[in-house]
């Protein structure tokens, strides 16, 4: 494996075209597909599947995106570090998360962990779910922020939970059902439902998801690959979403109307271990004083 290959890897997979990745690279485009089948043999793994009309990324593929990135990373650091030899005094934090929105529910904690720590360099994966737990066991990541899962092997890390997340529907403020308090089983019967793909869903959500879809056509629902997605189609009118509600990431174009009888969610941090690791033990305090703790309703 070489970085060339990883160049090519990471400029198919964003122009999602052999050809235009070629010109990117002032290579031909044999040489930019003889680079991904070598990598392709190396990892014994499809990372795209190609047709005559169009270039997919496979999940093969999503799960190595991030590693490719990370890799060149360090390498450009490492060969500007004797190009320009300087100490480098940041503090790395790596932080992971199953979706990129969730990641809106960081910015005061980042800030008040910078004010304590002024070479503060964080760290953002967001990859599926499995994945990250595995690069959590590796130490490739310091926290993940996540609801709680079931089945995780305790040496994958230890969970600390942050706060309890209602579950709602979410819908238009304009929504003949957005003027309710609270909506039963029922009220879902003459509705649309839009879900998050169960594949991309954590467990303790696809439950709810997995009730409320008992016994309702296929063409009531509607399979969405992300929460953003799901949110945008709500406020779009295509349906209700079903989701957590997180208030610091509400729309005021939307209501968050609560289910009747569904708990709430745990949500919360695994980590390894937080001896000899003050960055972590502050993450954890802020995000406990901070506003990922919401009262109860």
């Amino acid at each position: 494996m070489n970085t060339f290959q990883l160049t090519c890897f990471l400029t198919v997979a964003e122009t999602l075209s052999f050809v235009k990745a070629a010109r990117q690279l002032n290579v031909t485009q044999p040489a930019v597909t003889h680079q991904i089948r070598a990598l392709e043999e190396e990892l014994n793994a499809q990372l795209f599947r190609r047709t005559t009309r169009a270039v997919e990324i496979t999940q093969e593929g999503l799960f190595f995106l991030n590693d490719a990135r990370n890799v060149l990373n360090i390498i450009t650091l490492a060969k500007k570090r004797f190009e320009e030899p300087v100490s480098d005094e940041r503090q790395f934090f790596s932080i992971g998360s199953h979706s990129h929105n969730e990641l809106w529910l960081l910015p005061d904690v980042l800030r008040r962990m910078s004010e304590s720590c002024p070479t503060l360099y964080p760290l953002f994966q967001v990859v599926p779910f499995q994945h990250l737990y595995q690069l959590l066991e590796e130490e490739a990541v310091d926290v993940v922020i996540a609801f709680q899962g079931k089945g995780l092997k305790k040496e994958t890390g230890i969970y600390k939970e942050l706060t309890q997340v209602h579950v709602t529907a979410v819908l238009p403020v304009g929504h003949p059902l957005a003027g309710k308090e609270l909506l039963d089983k029922e009220d879902f019967q003459s509705q649309r439902l839009l879900l998050l793909d169960p594949q991309r869903c954590p467990d303790s959500l696809n439950a709810v998801q997995h009730e409320l879809t008992a016994g309702r056509a296929v063409s009531d629902l509607f399979m969405c690959s992300s929460a953003d997605a799901c949110v945008t189609l709500a406020k779009a009118g295509f349906g209700v979403s079903v989701q957590p509600d997180f208030p610091p990431l509400r729309d005021p174009a939307l209501a968050y109307i609560p289910i009747e009888g569904v708990e709430p969610l745990s949500y919360g941090a695994y980590y390894k271990s937080v001896t000899g690791k003050p960055l972590l033990k502050l993450f954890l305090q802020l995000c406990r004083d901070n506003f990922l703790v919401q009262p109860g309703r």
